[in-house]
């Protein structure tokens, strides 16, 4: 609702020319996120006794895949955009990306970083779950504040509906103005902040099967995120079939299977130990 946080006013800058210059609350709140869920991250590991250098350098890479890989998913998703603008792949430099596309290269680069390092990778799966769930939480309160993310029209006496009436807004991200929009980066906001506080549970009671809860983790936050994704009113993230699916759902699909044979895998060890 409110895309620009700090306004410092238009300014005649060397080599830029006019320029506005401004702090933009997504960028904010997303820098939060990250913070927050690196603090959280670090004292649980600690607890596992890695040394403080793994970690950071482990939270470093994860984090600059992550970012790197939702650009790049955003770039193939409209690769025929992109392939006859060239140019415009740089303002992807102010664009968040495809977050599903940040979720997958973050978390390879963890589990290559552990594996290389000799690091107990599901240990750290279980314990990153939770910081990344609400990292998740403040970051879609970016989105809610940028107007990027929404979802599809509804009644105006929606008790979910929120109208958008920013013109930076709709100039960044495209946001219709004037309508009631459900606003569906809260609801996502308030599941994943019910997911952390469910995984925080989880972990403090120690699964004997290392990876449980971040596998729980994939599977519900892939469940609720490809559910969400029928009520988001942006077709910028890829969407086939007809325009009923999209580029997220697809990977939230593959991404559940995948954690739902992990926990039958692990539900099997359980019982064999």
């Amino acid at each position: 609702m409110h895309p620009i946080l700090v306004d410092f006013g238009t300014w005649n800058l060397p080599l830029f020319g006019e320029t506005h210059l401004f702090l933009p609350t997504y960028g904010v709140l997303f820098a939060s996120a990250v913070v927050l869920a690196w603090w959280w991250f670090v004292r649980r590991a600690r607890s596992l006794g890695i040394s403080d250098e793994a970690l950071f350098n482990l939270s470093f890479y994860s984090l600059l895949a992550g970012i790197l890989g939702a650009k790049l998913l955003l770039i193939l998703v409209d690769w025929r955009y992109y392939l006859s603008e060239p140019s415009a792949i740089l303002g992807t430099l102010r664009s968040a990306g495809v977050l599903a596309g940040g979720v997958l290269a973050g978390g390879l680069v963890f589990w290559l970083y552990c594996r290389t390092q000799g690091l107990p990778t599901f240990r750290l799966g279980d314990a990153i779950a939770a910081p990344l769930a609400l990292a998740q939480a403040v970051g879609r309160l970016g989105c809610f504040s940028a107007g990027c993310c929404w979802g599809v029209h509804t009644a105006a006496d929606s008790p979910l509906a929120v109208v958008f009436t920013d013109p930076t807004a709709h100039a960044q991200t495209g946001v219709p103005l004037g309508q009631p929009l459900i606003a569906i980066q809260l609801v996502q906001s308030a599941g994943d902040l019910l997911l952390a506080g469910v995984l925080t549970l989880l972990w403090r009671r120690r699964p004997a099967v290392p990876g449980t809860v971040f596998w729980i983790y994939v599977l519900v936050y892939s469940v609720m995120r490809g559910t969400i994704e029928f009520w988001r009113g942006d077709a910028q993230r890829g969407v086939y079939f007809g325009g009923h699916v999209s580029t997220t759902q697809l990977i939230a699909g593959a991404a559940a299977l995948l954690a739902a044979a992990m926990l039958l895998a692990h539900r099997r060890r359980a019982r064999a130990a």
